[in-house]
């Protein structure tokens, strides 16, 4: 096996697979010219495609109306929304428009990614507008202007990716032909979601943290899938590889503590992604830049998950408890959880119907003992696999949802917004767990999502004992491997969105909390498909050569 195909390395003897006499160094046949245009191209059409999904340009833009969680963001930037009762959720519309010189947080805000990019928007915004200031002082600022900067930074990952892999001296040393395929098997996958349809993109155009985490995403498949159509020699295509795993598993993890997986997954690539062949060094620099990264997230998560718990650890306990656990376990969960028998009859309802005030000695069984009742719900979970696993489903159900249609997505244009836009009532926000339950059991396709991850799962496993087997490993391209341990790692990152959501706060608002595993299972799926592609084309080359 020629050891950088993937993730890390996966035989006996790397160094000298990579530089087998078979595969000797080949000049560029796709100059550097070519390779530097082939990459402002790939940007040019990712941020043009991208602001013409949105409608950012010559059309109505499309947004994700807030639900009331988004002040957590906004405020951050001192923005006060500019509707008529200076509120942003309530008014049926996704509300773009803002005046700076708001209140600011009502609590201390932790350090986000999502908040460090809203301020440095803020910031050049206000210093680039000429219009005169509003009599109050304040200026505007439009969500679409924060949209327009996160399409700029996806188009760049896009165009870093692009010019890594085709700047590998294994890439580039082909056939003209035969690097177009391998620049699409590395751009088109985490593109093909945003693209398709507005169902995480709209994401954008709001003042939600999601967005922040989508560009973590998408920075970090990028950089999976350089790394899986390049070799350890490729030292330059590599380390691009590794500083976008690093900076999009950073970003994500530190835009919400529900995208944390992605940095996990981040930080495990970079640890066992090599770069060079020297036997004591091949492994440093994926050391170092996991390190870094780790040392950059952490602050911020910690933060952010203190943040968390101060404001809703009450909220995430009775919403773990009675929308996932006591549904999903029966009575006979009822007192190992510390709560009245009585209070089983309460279970399917979430905290925001009537703030728990129907569940019996709520005060003193969920309001006095957040902690407690969290730690012994987990604990719960953990000692009957079956309800984790029926949990961890239902939550990979809820990713066929994620254009989450109760949150709005007509936006209130460049006006102030007055007044209410009724809007009907869906099942996937349900305060109650009963017509969400049915919903999701009546949706078609329930077992795609489980079945991505399995064959996820299972490539990357084959990847791994081919890569251990010569006999295996010379039927099997090394592109083929790599992108089947990216479509793992892909999955595993989904997987831990999911786990983390019905852990955190049960089954609460569920299609949105999962929303990023579902662009995660998307990416999956289409590096399924290139994998499948690569090694079908290269069984053909081999019986070709026969």
């Amino acid at each position: 096996m020629s050891a950088g195909t993937s993730l890390g390395e996966h035989t006996e003897h790397p160094v000298e697979d990579d530089l087998r006499p078979e595969d000797p160094p080949r000049a560029p046949v796709v100059g550097r010219g070519l390779r530097l245009l082939l990459a402002v191209g790939v940007a040019l059409l990712v941020g043009a495609g991208l602001l013409a999904r949105l409608g950012l340009v010559g059309g109505d833009a499309i947004g994700a109306a807030d639900n009331g969680d988004a002040i957590r963001l906004y405020c951050v930037a001192d923005l006060v929304p500019d509707t008529s009762d200076r509120a942003a959720p309530g008014h049926g519309v996704a509300v773009t428009e803002y005046r700076t010189g708001g209140p600011g947080c009502p609590r201390e805000a932790p350090t986000t990614s999502a908040g460090l990019l809203l301020q440095a928007t803020v910031a050049v915004t206000t210093a680039l507008d000429a219009t005169p200031p509003a009599p109050d002082g304040s200026d505007r600022f439009s969500l679409e202007w924060l949209a327009a900067a996160y399409i700029g930074l996806l188009a760049a990952g896009a165009g870093v990716a692009a010019l890594a892999a085709t700047s590998a001296p294994s890439v580039a040393g082909r056939r003209a032909g035969r690097v177009v395929p391998v620049l699409l098997a590395v751009v088109v996958p985490p593109l093909i979601p945003l693209l398709a349809v507005p169902w995480w993109s709209r994401f954008l155009v709001s003042s939600f943290s999601e967005a922040a985490g989508l560009l973590g995403a998408a920075w970090m498949a990028w950089g999976l899938l350089t790394v899986a159509v390049t070799r350890p020699t490729d030292r330059g295509a590599r380390a691009a590889a590794l500083g976008l795993v690093a900076l999009g598993g950073a970003v994500a993890a530190t835009a919400k503590p529900g995208f944390l997986p992605v940095g996990l997954v981040a930080v495990a690539v970079c640890a066992v992604v090599t770069v060079g062949t020297r036997p004591w060094w091949r492994r440093a620099p994926g050391l170092a830049v996991a390190l870094l990264a780790v040392a950059v997230a952490v602050p911020p998560v910690l933060s952010g998950i203190a943040a968390q718990d101060a404001a809703y650890d009450k909220v995430n306990a009775h919403n773990l408890a009675f929308t996932a656990v006591l549904p999903e376990s029966g009575p006979a969960a009822t007192v190992a959880l510390g709560l009245r028998p009585e209070a089983f009859r309460q279970a399917g309802q979430h905290f925001y119907l009537d703030g728990g005030r129907s569940v019996p000695s709520w005060a003193e069984t969920v309001g006095a003992r957040p902690d407690e009742l969290r730690s012994a719900a987990r604990l719960w979970v953990a000692q009957h696999p079956l309800v984790l696993a029926r949990m961890v489903h239902r939550g990979l159900v809820a990713t066929l949802r994620p254009h989450i249609p109760y949150l709005a997505s007509e936006t209130g244009g460049p006006r102030t917004v007055s007044g209410e836009i009724p809007r009907p009532s869906y099942p996937e926000g349900s305060q109650l767990m009963g017509p969400t339950f049915v919903y999701f059991d009546g949706l078609p396709g329930r077992w795609v999502p489980p079945t991505v991850v399995v064959l996820a799962l299972l490539a990357a496993a084959l990847a791994l004992i081919a890569s251990r087997v010569p006999r295996l490993s010379a039927a099997t391209t090394p592109t083929a491997r790599g992108l089947a341990l990216t479509a793992g790692a892909l999955a595993v990152t989904a997987l831990g969105i999911v786990l983390v959501a019905v852990l955190g706060d049960g089954y609460c608002e569920l299609a949105k909390h999962v929303w990023l595993g579902s662009y995660a299972l998307v990416v999956t799926a289409a590096t399924l498909v290139a994998g499948g592609v690569a090694a079908g084309a290269g069984w053909l080359a081999g019986r070709a050569d026969r």
